[in-house]
């Protein structure tokens, strides 16, 4: 299939309200990938874009769980449904010989539509065009998928899925461990609100155990840490180390006078619990500083993400350094603690 700017669709994880689909644009900016006619749906995302941003959505991304490119869309009504399926050509998209298989997913908890018998029928059809072509419901060649979200059905054929292996990263399976450490998604998803991408320098100035800095690693980013703790320092570069993370460059160092100029972005969740000492600053005052200090050296146009507590204004404090904030979003961890994960601009 030739890359060109078409109807995309992506599936979205329902773990958070807003950071899904701000991923997703997060993404497509930092590579490059211009896009318009965005369309919002509970758990469902639609755009139009060029078919070659789709591996990286795939290969970076945290919270998309399927994406590809739209073929129809219509009414949720099995008969209109069934006529878009018999109308579609889809010599377009699959290949004499070609294994395929068809998979509904009902997001709309309040559709009568039976998905099982609905796959069985569309793969019919599609049989019937072409009788070379064989049904095989795991690893098929190609792979059609079919999404229930309010009142639209969306049909369409998906980009190969990648195992990103975050359950293998959690932080109790890593050798260096302490209980305020990121969940490797969320920081795979800072990364990517930061507009992140392969080649460039992110600079996470409260490193940690490295949470940040392992998935920026894992999708081709130099790597750039420091804590003013020599433990957490140990203790990151055990855990870069054990996950192949080349490129690595650690140092002891105050958030505040942070000693180098050569990074790209910055993602970073500053210390703020009674597991995370700030050795008896204020969070606000603490975080203050640093973004005081990186607004001098980040080139222009650059972006931080950066993660607190909600009650703790982080939009306020960028801004009153001179950041713009051009996105915030609220994370639910437990009933005592919602984040809000900020993304900051230096103008």
């Amino acid at each position: 299939m030739l890359p060109h700017v078409t109807h995309l669709f992506f599936y979205l994880s329902g773990e958070h309200t807003t950071l899904t689909y701000a991923e997703v644009k997060a993404i497509l900016q930092s590579e490059g990938f211009n896009y318009k006619n965005v369309e919002v749906f509970p758990q469902l995302l639609c755009l139009e874009a060029n078919t070659n941003c789709l591996p990286s959505v795939v290969r970076r991304s945290s919270f998309t769980k399927i994406c590809g490119v739209e073929l129809f869309r219509c009414q949720v009504e099995v008969g209109d449904i069934l006529q878009h399926a018999k109308d579609l050509f889809y010599g377009k998209y699959i290949k004499a010989q070609e294994s395929f298989s068809v998979r509904i997913k009902r997001i709309d908890k309040n559709s009568k539509i039976k998905t099982i018998a609905l796959e069985k029928i569309i793969g019919n059809i599609i049989l019937e065009k072409n009788d070379a072509l064989k049904v095989k419901l795991s690893y098929p060649d190609i792979s059609f998928y079919g999404i229930i979200s309010e009142d639209h059905f969306l049909f369409g054929r998906t980009e190969n899925a990648v195992n990103k292996g975050f359950t293998l990263r959690k932080p109790s399976r890593r050798p260096f461990f302490h209980p305020s450490a990121l969940l490797p998604k969320l920081a795979r998803c800072m990364i990517n609100l930061a507009r992140a991408k392969p080649g460039v320098t992110l600079l996470d100035p409260f490193c940690g155990t490295g949470s940040i800095l392992i998935e920026a690693g894992l999708i081709g980013c130099r790597v750039l840490g420091s804590d003013v703790k020599q433990k957490m320092v140990r203790g990151s570069l055990r855990n870069l180390e054990y996950f192949h993370i080349p490129q690595i460059d650690l140092f002891i160092a105050d958030a505040r006078k942070i000693p180098i100029s050569n990074f790209y972005c910055v993602s970073t969740d500053p210390p703020y619990s009674r597991s995370s000492s700030t050795f008896g600053l204020k969070v606000e005052d603490l975080v203050s500083s640093f973004l005081s200090n990186v607004i001098d050296i980040l080139p222009r146009g650059g972006h931080v993400s950066i993660s607190l507590p909600s009650d703790l204004k982080i939009v306020k404090i960028g801004e009153s350094v001179g950041y713009m904030c051009i996105e915030a979003h609220l994370v639910r961890e437990h009933k005592s603690l919602t984040r809000e994960i900020a993304v900051l601009k230096k103008p």
